[in-house]
């Protein structure tokens, strides 16, 4: 595992919740700094949940879902 939270039971969840959201911010065309300017947050936050290393909050899932332009459940489609 990547993560540096690795006893988290969750831990393999929130990274490949994280490489969705890189795969489909990819697809789009996006940098990281796009979603971040989208989600009204910054780089550095986003880069952690993309890489697994953050539990983050459902409000903050649904800007990002948000700002790649799809369904919150999307980002759960493993």
């Amino acid at each position: 595992m990547k993560g540096y939270a690795q006893n988290n039971p969750f831990q393999r969840e929130r990274e490949v919740l994280g490489e969705t959201i890189k795969k489909i911010r990819e697809r789009k065309g996006m940098t990281q700094e796009d979603l971040a300017d989208k989600a009204a947050s910054n780089v550095s936050y986003l880069a952690k949940i993309e890489n697994g290393y953050v539990n983050t909050s459902v409000r903050y899932l649904i800007k990002i879902a948000r700002g790649l332009n799809v369904k919150v459940k999307e980002l759960f489609e493993f």
